[in-house]
């Protein structure tokens, strides 16, 4: 199976802070993004990788994309105003002609394990649309507009997304197709496959897969790769 995948950088980064957008913050001497792009290198089914990234960071990007060497990363391209819009242009690139799966990843999750990318891929073979996600360890409560609590939830009912996020590639394209017609917006590429009527298979994800989008997440993403040097 040849596989593509859209590692999101179109984010400018408000949350965070200071000029430079997160995924281009330093890690240990390292752009979050580098780390991120080399986790997916190093997978062999992977022979294409496109970056959507905002107007102003597009020669910022090519430039490291050439510093680090990276070959698989094919395209670099314009993002749009939302994530979803970041994804539909990554989505018409010509590097994903060949391609029969496409997945999507965030460039601010630099620790996505090699295991669960391929045990991903494996799965999306046979359903078609499959993600990452963790169960959460607290109770979960949904309330209503007043904060009050409507009822509890079982947590093993329950999984908070993560990515990867990967699926065929004719499903993907024209989930974020269908969308784009009726304007319909998703808080993830899930959510667009679900619209469209597909079933989304979770799998779990990890606790070292997480999103780096504060000062704190990067202190924590800063043990966490002691943690894995370690191992």
């Amino acid at each position: 199976m040849k596989v593509a995948v859209i590692i999101t950088a179109g984010g400018k980064g408000e949350r965070f802070g200071g000029e430079m957008p997160k995924q281009f913050i330093e890690l240990k001497g390292k752009p979050i993004i580098i780390h991120t792009i080399e986790r997916f290198s190093k997978i062999s089914e992977v022979e294409s990788i496109v970056i959507p990234v905002h107007s102003e960071w597009f020669t910022y990007t090519k430039e490291l994309i050439a510093k680090y060497d990276l070959p698989k990363v094919k395209d670099v391209v314009v993002g749009g105003k939302e994530r979803q819009d970041s994804i539909y242009n990554a989505l018409q690139s010509n590097a994903l002609e060949e391609m029969d799966i496409v997945m999507v990843h965030d460039s601010v999750r630099p620790f996505v394990d090699e295991k669960l990318i391929n045990k991903i891929i494996d799965l999306t073979e046979d359903y078609g649309a499959v993600i990452a996600g963790t169960t959460p360890k607290d109770p979960v409560k949904e309330i209503n507009t007043k904060g009050e609590i409507n009822r509890t939830i079982q947590r093993n009912k329950v999984s908070i997304s993560q990515t990867p996020q990967s699926f065929w590639k004719d499903i993907i394209k024209t989930a974020y197709q269908k969308a784009r017609e009726v304007n319909y917006i998703g808080s993830d590429s899930a959510q667009l496959v679900e619209f469209l009527g597909y079933k989304v298979l979770v799998v779990e994800g990890s606790e070292y897969n997480i999103k780096i989008t504060t000062q704190f997440d990067l202190k924590l993403a800063e043990l966490i790769y002691d943690e894995i040097l370690i191992k």
